[in-house]
């Protein structure tokens, strides 16, 4: 049936800011005292060493745990109230096993469901996050009849629109296979905030690739700030993070330009408050929808 309370966040095309709003999510939900685990199912493994800035074991607990159902061991309090999952290219025999899984017999998808919803029980998280890569089908397939709600983020560009549309297809497959995960919607993310015109006309091409699903696009786009984008991955910091050490920079300025420092120690971003708004609106407006579905599906007599 899937694991309860636990989001997708999915594109099959790479660069649409995945792991940028998982990591960024995760903090805005743990620094408001709830429990979050991530579970970086992505090769790359940005949002374990990039976005939150810790060594994992490059995949190899997650691999274990799709393949023979070995329990998973998170990396506790990353930051607090936040575990982590990590990513790495160990996931990359997934594929290999996935094209044995018939002969072999292992459930990638039941082995996963399995895992997840013992930790979630031991664990008590509010929230499960889980960050994908975008061209790893068969463990897409595994996340998408584990996880409970899909968020599909895309930038503007026809790429990322057509790994919209590939997502679809796959999404609505894995709901006739019997999944029950829902879309709760697609964001814009690295969209230019003046650009009000082509916002609208990609907003109403989204409504469009959506019809018929139940969702509507998230009102909240996530605007482009390239410094921030620099500052939030070479220092490890989440949004919340960067508001504070840009704040603290202001202040300390003078005294180092007086000292000279190098150009290493440089914060790129001057005040990135306007992306961390951002990204605290897109999580309300997702631990909105996610409270909606589950009203919905209370009220419906689904468990």
């Amino acid at each position: 049936m899937g694991t309860s309370r636990t989001v997708l966040v999915a594109n099959q095309k790479g660069g649409v800011g995945k792991s940028s709003i998982v990591s960024a999510v995760a903090g805005m939900v743990a620094a408001a005292g709830r429990r979050v685990l991530v579970v970086d199912a992505d090769q790359q493994a940005n949002v374990t060493s990039s976005d939150l800035g810790v060594e994992g074991d490059n995949g190899r607990g997650l691999s274990m745990a799709l393949q023979f159902a070995q329990p998973l061991t998170p990396m506790r309090e990353v930051r607090p109230n936040l575990d982590v999952i990590p990513g790495g290219p160990a996931l990359a025999v997934v594929a290999s096993v996935a094209a044995t899984a018939q002969q072999t017999g292992i459930d990638l998808r039941g082995n996963l469901t399995q895992t997840l919803n013992d930790l979630r029980e031991t664990e008590n998280y509010d929230l499960v996050l889980i960050d994908s890569g975008p061209g790893d089908a068969p463990l897409l397939e595994a996340l998408l009849g584990t996880a409970r709600y899909l968020l599909v983020p895309t930038k503007d560009d026809d790429a990322s629109l057509s790994g919209v549309e590939l997502l679809a297809m796959r999404y609505l497959r894995s709901r006739k296979a019997g999944s029950q995960i829902q879309l709760l919607g697609v964001v814009l993310f690295d969209t230019n905030p003046r650009a009000t015109a082509r916002n609208r006309e990609v907003f109403d091409q989204v409504h469009d690739l959506l019809e018929g699903s139940g969702a509507d696009p998230f009102e909240t786009f996530i605007r482009s700030d390239r410094a921030a984008a620099v500052d939030l991955r070479t220092r490890h910091l989440t949004p919340l993070e960067l508001v504070e050490v840009a704040e603290s920079d202001q202040k300390n300025r003078l005294q180092r330009l007086r000292q000279k420092g190098k150009a290493a120690d440089r914060l790129w971003s001057r005040d990135p408050s306007g992306l961390a708004s951002d990204y605290q609106a897109l999580t309300r407006e997702i631990l909105s929808r996610v409270a909606n579905a589950e009203r919905d599906r209370v009220a419906g007599g689904v468990a």
